[in-house]
């Protein structure tokens, strides 16, 4: 009697019976391994092998692997599970962040537990996969959180502060819990993450049942907002195709540069237009920061710098209150900065923090005061609201 003695009737005997009890009564009633790392596919869901092969030779031949066979090198195994026609996926090896294989963007899933079983979206029950160290893997939209989803453009709320039995929100979110911890991990490294919808009522980017991967998401922003009194996490994540689409529309940082920019200076928008076609990204105004840059003579607000390119100086103008959700910031010219690449990194992660008197924080140490100068006055109710959005209490 050998390996070659199973076939598929007797897999699919083994697999369901697995169905039919407890996974630790399953193995504990046949003597089977505990082995996980091998998993086999069947239908929508996923086995672990070893045991699902041993448990298929004890039905096929009327006795059990030799221990050598059930508890030695795994090939032998899962190679007569591929000869059978079975796919069979290594745990320990199989990609845990980007695309995963055989699963394009689209794929239905009839619950989670399917997608579970592909590695698309690792835990059968939380929305986020990851942690502060690694970043996030992926998450899953389901309308059991605040979210708007409109479809490119994501707002999604972190996890926690829920009360168990009921399901409100009873006390305050926090970045330091660990799903929202790798996505803003993710937000720091620019890794993407997948996206993983389910179907839920009034959702019109949904599907109408089970669930369906929808494809990479950059996370452009993390920040504390306010609803019912209470704190919660919120993530902007954007499709990065969409991205290109919109930024193909707006003059590019070069041209920004090279723009020789007229003395009248348009007086914004309190209230910036939102366009279908963005998905409701905000349009920004161009503009306007090229005033901003103009008056400061391209040198950072912050730290002082002024790039210098051969006869040309660099800077970048950066919104106070960021223009799209969850901040909804006005196009005006109080509401932009005029910063070099670090500074704005370091403002838009929360890193520094513009006090009521403009002296700086930078990771909570005095940084020096905010550089003003006439002509450019500070909105300071949109500062008020950065450093909201990233002080943790």
């Amino acid at each position: 009697m050998a390996l070659a003695d199973i076939d598929r009737q007797h897999v699919q005997a083994a697999v369901d019976e697995s169905e039919r009890s407890k996974k630790s009564d399953f193995l504990a009633k046949h003597g089977l391994p505990k082995d996980e790392r091998y998993q086999v596919l069947v239908g929508h869901y996923a086995y672990p092998a070893r045991a699902i092969v041993c448990r298929a030779y004890q039905l096929a031949t009327g006795s059990a692997l030799a221990g050598s066979q059930a508890t030695g090198a795994a090939r032998p195994l899962v190679d007569r599970l591929a000869d059978l026609g079975y796919e069979v996926l290594d745990r320990a090896t199989a990609p845990k962040f980007g695309e995963i294989p055989k699963v394009p963007e689209g794929t239905m899933f009839i619950n989670r537990r399917a997608a579970t079983a592909r590695g698309t979206h690792r835990a059968r029950q939380g929305g986020i996969v990851g942690t502060g160290k690694t970043g996030a893997e992926s998450i899953v939209v389901s309308g059991g959180y605040a979210d708007q989803d409109f479809g490119s453009v994501i707002l999604y709320t972190g996890h926690g502060g829920r009360n168990g039995d009921t399901g409100e929100q009873t006390e305050d979110q926090t970045f330091a819990d660990s799903g929202n911890a790798a996505l803003v991990t993710s937000r720091v490294s620019g890794a993407l993450v997948r996206v993983i919808r389910g179907a839920h009522k009034g959702s019109q980017y949904g599907p109408q049942s089970g669930y369906r991967y929808d494809g990479l998401y950059r996370v452009e922003d993390a920040a504390y907002v306010r609803k019912d009194g209470l704190r919660l996490c919120q993530f902007r994540m954007v499709k990065p195709q969409l991205e290109l689409d919109v930024f193909a529309t707006l003059p590019t940082r070069a041209e920004i540069v090279d723009e020789l920019a007229h003395d009248a200076s348009p007086a914004g928008n309190p209230n910036p237009k939102q366009t279908t076609t963005m998905a409701k990204r905000t349009a920004r105004i161009a503009e306007i920061i090229q005033r901003i840059k103009r008056i400061h003579q391209d040198t950072c607000q912050m730290c002082g710098l002024q790039l210098v390119a051969g006869d040309r100086t660099y800077s970048q103008g950066a919104h106070i209150k960021a223009l799209g959700g969850p901040h909804y910031g006005p196009d005006t010219p109080g509401n932009v900065l005029c910063l070099c690449p670090n500074c704005h990194a370091l403002f838009d992660l929360g890193a520094i923090l513009i006090q009521d008197d403009c002296t700086l924080l930078r990771n909570g140490a005095p940084a020096g005061q905010l550089r003003i100068q006439a002509g450019h006055v500070i909105d300071m109710t949109c500062v008020a609201h950065h450093r909201d959005a990233h002080t943790k209490s």
